[in-house]
């Protein structure tokens, strides 16, 4: 009853503190965890002003309130995405987490908020986690509730959700439980070491597979070298059961997962080759030395919306909170077990050093020699991996200071050293404090003047250049939670050299570490009404009231920072351009001239040889590709000349200006021609070929389909008749054989038929579908879109999930009938209390 009391108010506690943490949320529970008034700075893009917003505005939602909608209005997940150049895969998008079994829910409710909340409830669910993987390793409840609390509040979890950048969370929510999971694995506990197999896959099918890939390696890692260690010690049968045992979780987590992999291994042949980098492009989102001076205050280096240290805050926040970075150091120094100590010592330094990049080498090699280490280009993502870490050692540090054997000579050990590093930061922080500046030039969302991408980068360059350590002093010396931290320490260590209730006192100090990091995360997350991003606009009002020149569908090409993608689905209109790095290679080669459109060109210099040549090169590629792309409207900041079009509308939106030009040249999204244009098969022919054809006259492909006699069917629009992502109706009649040009990216998957009969499904002007229509007459045309490897996938799932079920059952029901055969603790190298993992 004592212990049950005790797990009550542990979890009493927890729930407390993401109750402080979230408190807007949770006064607001319809509201989006967003700053809804103040840009971040993200030092690292400099290709445009970041807008009001996070990554939940600018990409998740869009996309999760997108795919709620398709489910709800055909009663199943899209496979296709008609945005973004034109269309893409969305069952082999690793980042779309369509298998993630929490997000029906998600879709069910369509709810904007309920991505925050699906949120909070992981990082309780990892806090619980952490809490059984604490008790598991001989912890007591202290200090198992102090490390679910500081890995839940975590600095750098909670900035992330500050970002919102939700999957990644989610996969990092698994991490406690894939520990646990691990440590039965070691201690040979089949039934429950079974479990690692599913909370793997799901850590994977979270939607950002960064996490899952970091986790995967590090407990890979330490298979292989409990497998050598066992062999050097003569146990080559026990290595061989972890080699064989760990290989078979992982083979079988990956067929659970493999609904999400097969699929996303069919289209790595056609998205991205940026999908895989190089090393010479990972330079970003890494430590830096300035970092390290958030190790006293999170608020060290600004906040997000004034962050003045490199790249931006979220990624590289290397805060654990100062008290609960008081109980590492007591745990590193002090804690009974030295092995348990070192494993999780390395586990976090490893993690720290493979965080700086390429700075400190470890990154550089991982990635050149481990496979898969090249498609991610966030080093400072394994801080996910440091907070578990720190959170453990925090937890160890509450154990150290309860332990009689530290005693009063341990705690006037702990208070002589921490007056003598206090003393030494603080006349540090106050010398330096007269030297700095409150004054800070706030970051320029929106320019008076229309500028170009060059002006862009420059000024977003001067706005990441490194400020003097004294401003850094002064960010630290005005925080309210590095006084409450340091006041904290230093009294509880003052009480706790004479006191008998030394226990009480350690708990004391972690439940102020808790509320240090309360306080922190509570001044960090915001939160804003749907309406703010969501809902009619003066842009939405007049595309809806402007004429299109064409008949049925139509695209728009949007600056970003003006008319973001979630604006533009929630009023029903189609951006070519939105935020996300997940395209098809062959579509991005052929649109790449339209990157720099929205941008104002510079000037043309006369004394410069072709430049005034090359300009109407470019502006006659644009209108090409813009045509064939079905863009009836381009929606900027400024009065575009280039391309020259009629100008339909302009106003004011949120303070910046805007101006809506028509395109009377766009060509219908889908339309006959009576031929094909023979071209070689790659972007720049099909450029070459977009200058020299009349889009009205022909479709480049490397060969016309039809037969060369004949009459054919002049140029004739189609009528469009199916909003289905997956199934697309077109209606057009004909009077002689024609080629049927569908202005969406061509792939592997689609099908067509023709009248009920299967024809064939072409590729043209590049990175579109052409249908031939051998017979005139009549014509339903249907376009069926099934994505490759899922069929596959999902029976590969389905036969591991039976696989896992039969195994765990038939492993349960052997440990109930020869319980003398379950392993010691002892005898399996695991540790009873006070000992941990060895």
């Amino acid at each position: 009853m004592r212990l049950r009391l005790g797990e009550f108010l542990a979890g009493l506690i927890v729930l407390s503190l993401a109750l402080i943490c979230f408190a807007r949320l949770v006064a607001e529970p319809s509201g989006l965890l967003v700053d809804g008034e103040r840009p971040s700075v993200d030092h690292a893009q400099r290709d445009d002003f970041r807008p009001i917003g996070n990554d939940l505005t600018f990409f998740y939602l869009p996309h999760y309130t997108r795919v709620a909608d398709q489910v709800a209005r055909y009663g199943r997940v899209p496979h296709w995405d008609p945005l973004g150049f034109a269309g893409r895969p969305q069952v082999g998008n690793p980042q779309a987490g369509l298998f993630y079994p929490p997000l029906r829910l998600i879709w069910s409710l369509r709810a904007p908020s309920a991505l925050g909340w699906l949120t909070v409830g992981h990082l309780l669910w990892a806090s619980l986690g952490l809490f059984v993987l604490m008790r598991s390793l001989g912890a007591g409840l202290a200090a198992a509730t102090v490390a679910a609390g500081c890995f839940q509040a975590s600095p750098y979890v909670l900035a992330q959700v500050f970002e919102g950048h939700y999957p990644h969370v989610w996969a990092a929510s698994w991490y406690p439980w894939a520990f646990w999971a691990f440590l039965q694995f070691r201690q040979r506990r089949w039934g429950r070491a079974l479990t690692l197999a599913p909370i793997l896959a799901l850590a994977l099918l979270a939607g950002h597979p960064q996490e899952w890939f970091y986790l995967l390696f590090i407990l890979s890692l330490w298979a292989l070298w409990d497998a050598v260690r066992q062999g050097a010690q003569g146990q080559r049968r026990a290595a061989f059961a972890t080699l064989a045992g760990w290989s078979f979780v992982v083979a079988l987590s990956l067929g659970l997962a493999a609904v999400e992999l097969i699929p996303d291994m069919m289209a790595q042949a056609w998205t991205l080759r940026g999908s895989h980098l190089s090393l010479g492009k990972v330079s970003r989102y890494q430590l830096h030395a300035l970092n390290v001076f958030q190790l006293l205050s999170p608020g060290a280096l600004g906040a997000p919306n004034d962050y003045f240290g490199h790249d931006n805050y979220w990624e590289t926040v290397l805060s654990i909170g100062l008290i609960p970075l008081v109980l590492v150091a007591v745990a590193a120094a002090r804690y009974p077990d030295r092995r348990l100590v070192r494993g999780w010592l390395i586990l976090i330094g490893g993690a720290l050093v493979f965080a700086a990049g390429r700075k400190l080498g470890l990154f550089a090699l991982l990635f050149e020699c481990v496979p898969g280490m090249n498609r991610f280009r966030v080093p400072s993502r394994s801080l996910f991996v440091v907070s578990l870490g720190t959170a453990v050692m925090a937890g160890f540090g509450v154990e150290t200071l309860a332990l009689r054997s530290f005693g009063a000579v341990g705690w006037q050990w702990l208070a002589r050293r921490f007056r003598l590093v206090a003393f030494v930061v603080g006349a540090f922080l106050l010398g330096l404090l007269p030297f700095s500046t409150t004054e800070r030039a706030d970051p320029q969302a929106h320019p008076d003047r229309a500028l170009s991408l060059r002006e862009i980068r420059i000024f977003l360059r001067s706005q990441g250049e490194s400020q003097p350590v004294a401003l850094v002093a002064g960010q630290i010396a005005r925080s309210g939670t590095f006084w409450f931290a340091i006041v904290s320490v230093v009294v509880i260590l003052a009480v706790g050299r004479s006191s008998g209730h030394r226990p009480q006192l350690a708990l004391a100090l972690g439940l102020l570490g808790l509320v240090e990091l309360g306080w922190a995360g509570h001044g960090l997350l915001k939160v804003a009404p749907p309406s703010k991003f969501l809902g009619s606009d003066p842009i939405s009002q007049a595309l809806r009231d402007a004429v299109p020149p064409v008949d049925g569908p139509f695209r728009i090409r949007a600056r970003d920072t003006l008319y973001q993608d979630l604006r533009a689905s929630s009023n029903g209109f189609e951006k070519i351009n939105i935020n996300d790095s997940f395209q098809i290679q062959h579509a991005a080669n052929l649109y790449e001239p339209l990157y720099d459109l929205l941008y104002m060109p510079p000037a043309v210099d006369l004394k410069l040889p072709m430049s005034e040549v090359a300009a109407q090169h470019r502006q006659a590629n644009r209108q090409r590709i813009l045509d064939r792309m079905n863009v009836a409207f381009l929606v900027s900041d400024h009065f575009e000349n280039n391309p020259q079009w009629p100008l339909v509308a302009s106003g004011t939106t949120q303070g910046s200006r805007f101006s809506i030009h028509r395109n009377p040249t766009a060509m219908p999204r889908a339309y006959v021609v009576p031929r094909a244009e023979p071209v070689v098969e790659d972007a720049a022919s099909a450029l070459a070929g977009f200058r020299a054809v009349d889009p009205h006259e022909a479709v480049l492909m490397s060969a016309d389909p039809l037969l060369p006699t004949g009459p054919r069917q002049l140029f004739i629009p189609a009528v469009w008749g199916s909003t289905d992502p997956d199934r697309v109706v077109i209606h057009v009649t004909t009077e002689a054989p024609g080629l049927l040009v569908v202005a969406d990216t061509w792939m592997p998957g689609w099908n067509a038929q023709d009248n009920g009969r299967p024809v064939r499904l072409l590729r043209g002007n590049h990175a579109q579908r052409v249908i031939p229509l051998t017979r005139a007459g009549r014509h339903e045309v249907i376009l069926r879109y099934e994505a490759p490897g899922l069929k596959r996938g999902t029976a590969v799932t389905l036969a591991s999930l039976s696989a896992w079920i039969a195994v765990f059952v038939a492993t349960l029901g052997w440990q109930v009938r020869f319980p003398e055969f379950r392993p010691s603790r002892d005898a399996c190298g695991a540790t009873t209390r006070g000992s941990g993992v060895r």
